[in-house]
C-alpha cells in the first residue's frame, strides 16, 4: 500500500512539472526547434486514473473467494435423509392412495373387467397401514441410502454403482418394516379383507409371523429395479441440468419435473414385476417368474401390463411430489445440522 501511495505522488509530481514547463522538441536533424505550448491543468488531472489502474495488482489488496461448505458427513445425511424421507412419503400417500387402489384392482385376476365405478369405490382402503408404516419405512429407506452413499464413496464405484449399492442396501432396511403393512393394504384394496385389524388377526391365526413376510422376495425384486432405474435416471438428469446452470441449484419446478420422468419410466417398465407381486399376495400364487409365466400362459401378454395406465398416471405425480419435496426438506435440514451440530 505504501508503495503504491509513493507511485502515485511521483506520478503526481511529474504531471505537475509537465503542465507548467514547455516542451521542447528537436528534429531528426538537429536544425530546427519547435516549441510546444504547456499541458493545462485540467488534461493534467485526467491522467491520474489511468496511472492509478497502471499501479501492479499484487501492490493492491485482494479478498479471496469464500470457500465452498464442506460436504455433508454420513451422520449428517442419515438424519436429513430420516426426515426428508418420512415428510415426502405422507404427502405422497395422501395425495395418491385412490390411484394405487385402481392400480391394485385392475391387477387382480378379472380385474381387466372392472368397471370404473368399482375401481374407485371406497378410493382410501388401506390407507391407514400405508401410513403407520410407510413413513417411516421410507425415513430409513432415504436414511440408509443417503448415508451409505457417503460411507462408499472412498471405494471408488462411481457415481452409477454407488447408487445401484445404496439403493440395494436401503431396500432392505424399508421392506423389514414396510412389508406387513404392505399386505394388509393390497388385501384391502383388493377387497379381499375388510378390516385391517381383522386380517392381521387372521394372518397371525393362520399363518404367524411368516404370514406377513410371504411377499417379501417378490416385493424386493420388484421395488429394488424400480429404484435403481429411478435413481440413475433422476441424478443423471440432475446433474446434466446442474452442469448446463453452471453448478446451481435446481429449482423445484426442475426437481419435480425430473423426478416425474424417472418415477414414469422406471415404473412402466417394471409393471410385470408388480403384477407378479400383488398376485402372490392376494392369492396361492408363489415365486415371482413362476407366477409371470401363469400369467402369460391363461390371460396373455397384455395382462402383464394390467394397470399400467393408472401406474404411470401415479407414478408421474408420485415423482414430481416425492423428489421436490424431498430434495427441498433435504436442503433445508442438512443447512440446519450443519450450523447446529457441526460435528455430528
Amino acid at each position: 500500500m505504501l508503495s503504491s501511495l509513493c507511485l502515485l505522488l511521483s506520478a503526481s509530481c511529474s504531471i505537475s512539472l509537465s503542465a507548467s514547463t514547455p516542451r521542447v522538441s528537436t528534429s531528426s536533424f538537429g536544425s530546427r526547434l519547435s516549441v510546444s505550448p504547456p499541458l493545462s491543468r485540467r488534461r493534467a488531472l485526467s491522467a491520474l486514473p489511468a496511472l492509478v489502474l497502471s499501479v501492479p495488482s499484487a501492490s493492491r489488496a485482494v479478498t479471496p473467494p469464500p470457500l465452498p461448505p464442506p460436504p455433508p458427513t454420513a451422520a449428517q445425511e442419515f438424519w436429513s435423509g430420516l426426515l426428508a424421507g418420512g415428510a415426502q412419503k405422507t404427502v405422497k400417500e395422501l395425495l395418491l392412495h385412490p390411484l394405487d387402489t385402481a392400480k391394485a384392482r385392475l391387477q387382480l385376476a378379472g380385474g381387466r373387467r372392472a368397471v370404473l365405478s368399482e375401481l374407485f369405490a371406497k378410493p382410501y382402503d388401506g390407507v391407514l397401514p400405508a401410513l403407520l408404516a410407510g413413513a417411516p419405512a421410507a425415513s430409513v429407506f432415504f436414511a440408509v441410502k443417503d448415508a451409505t452413499k457417503r460411507r462408499i464413496e472412498p471405494f471408488a464405484l462411481g457415481a452409477g454403482g454407488t447408487t445401484l449399492a445404496a439403493v440395494a442396501s436401503a431396500n432392505v432396511a424399508y421392506w423389514a418394516i414396510k412389508n406387513p403393512s404392505e399386505v394388509l393394504k393390497v388385501r384391502r384394496q383388493a377387497g379381499v379383507a375388510e378390516d385391517t385389524l381383522a386380517a392381521a388377526a387372521d394372518i397371525w391365526r393362520k399363518e404367524g409371523l411368516r404370514g406377513f413376510y410371504s411377499s417379501v422376495v417378490p416385493n424386493y425384486a420388484y421395488s429394488t429395479p424400480v429404484d435403481c432405474i429411478k435413481f440413475l435416471l433422476y441424478e443423471g438428469l440432475k446433474a446434466e441440468l446442474k452442469a448446463r446452470r453452471g453448478g446451481a441449484s435446481l429449482t423445484s419446478v426442475e426437481t419435480a419435473v425430473g423426478g416425474a420422468i424417472a418415477a414414469s419410466t422406471a415404473q412402466a417398465l417394471a409393471t410385470p414385476l408388480d403384477v407378479a407381486r400383488v398376485r402372490i399376495m392376494t392369492s396361492n400364487a408363489t415365486g415371482v417368474i413362476n407366477t409371470i409365466r401363469t400369467v402369460l400362459a391363461n390371460e396373455g401378454f397384455g395382462a402383464l401390463y394390467s394397470g399400467v395406465t393408472p401406474k404411470v398416471a401415479r407414478a408421474l405425480a408420485s415423482g414430481a411430489i416425492q423428489f421436490s419435496t424431498y430434495e427441498a426438506i433435504k436442503e433445508w435440514t442438512t443447512r440446519f445440522l450443519s450450523r447446529t451440530f457441526p460435528d455430528l
